[in-house]
């Protein structure tokens, strides 16, 4: 029988996993529930997973090292409960070639669909109507403040698992896609849904640019002044994968030209400074990196976890499986 060990803290077995999810599990094997708040007792962490084939991790869980390998002989799999699994992994994981999942597609559908709402909402002018309206106004300024979310074109930055999702999203709507990413082939993207172009041609043409990227060296202030400047005036700029790949100084002294209109829910560092422009600027709506999944959301990766195990356990491929001689091309 399987030995299932969800090495999770208090925290986030009460915000991602629950009884629903853990009577799954049982049908697949004997389960462990971590009964801590934390991993502070190194002893008592290795007792817990003692013969464990297969172990459940997330947010804050300890790293699978030596010593809980050891304690593991015939781990099959760590099935990680989140999105990047470099907290958890260890030179001795790498070394053992032990197989191992993310939630990445979990969390990301809920960023994709985030991503969504901002589009249109921000092409719908609701921000700007918004206060319009509160400040006495009616329609006085729609025709220069909407455009209908209706044979526009989308751009999206990065054909990850949150990239596809919002491209699979916006066939829903009478959009063209552009889509850049240096890895994927033309072929690939048109399967995708979209149509592959450079980054700077996605800036020039795109009424709406979606940021799906990883935080990773090659992205860092990949939009800077040197490119933010090829924004359609009008055009809205939304940001829901990380402050990094923003050149943040760069992107305010391009909105306070009042060209373009920015969804911004991620920063560097986070939060920002409480005097950062950001907060001040009135064609930004900024908010708190809830993109993903913040509440009941977080039940989308505990079914996730459940779906991989199953696969793990049929012999067949599961979706999320981590290639480790790619991990310097994750997030």
């Amino acid at each position: 029988m399987e030995k299932i060990a969800v090495l999770v803290n208090k925290e986030f077995r009460e915000r991602v996993f629950g009884e629903k999810y853990y009577e799954k599990l049982r049908e697949m094997g004997e389960v462990k529930i971590y009964d801590r708040d934390d991993f502070s007792d190194s002893t008592y962490t290795l007792e817990f997973v003692k013969g464990s084939t297969v172990i459940i991790t997330s947010w804050d869980s300890p790293k699978i090292d030596k010593d809980i390998l050891d304690a593991c002989p015939d781990l099959k799999a760590v099935t990680h409960a989140a999105g990047s699994i470099k907290p958890i992994i260890s030179d001795e994981f790498i070394a053992r070639k032990i197989r191992i999942t993310n939630s990445a597609v979990a969390i990301g559908e809920g960023v994709a669909e985030s991503a969504l709402g901002f589009a249109i909402s921000a092409c719908k002018g609701f921000y700007a109507l918004n206060e319009d309206t509160k400040n006495g106004l009616w329609q006085e300024n729609i025709k220069t403040k909407v455009k209908d979310f209706y044979d526009i074109t989308i751009g999206v930055i990065s054909g990850g698992y949150v990239g596809r999702h919002m491209v699979k999203l916006l066939q829903n709507f009478h959009v063209d896609v552009l889509l850049y990413d240096p890895i994927l082939t033309a072929e690939q993207i048109k399967e995708i849904g979209a149509t592959k172009v450079e980054l700077n041609e996605l800036l020039s043409r795109s009424d709406v640019v979606s940021i799906h990227a990883p935080a990773i060296p090659a992205t860092e202030n990949m939009l800077n002044k040197d490119n933010l400047c090829l924004m359609q005036d009008g055009a809205v700029l939304i940001n829901t994968a990380r402050g990094t790949i923003v050149n943040e100084a760069d992107l305010i002294a391009e909105l306070k030209k009042g060209r373009i209109f920015a969804c911004i829910d991620v920063t560097n560092p986070e939060p920002p400074a409480k005097d950062n422009e950001l907060r001040a600027l009135s064609n930004v709506v900024l908010t708190p990196h809830i993109a993903g999944t913040s509440t009941n959301g977080l039940k989308r990766v505990a079914l996730h976890v459940c779906e991989e195990i199953a696969r793990l356990l049929n012999g067949e491929k599961m979706r999320t499986e981590v290639n480790l001689d790619d991990l310097a091309k994750l997030a």
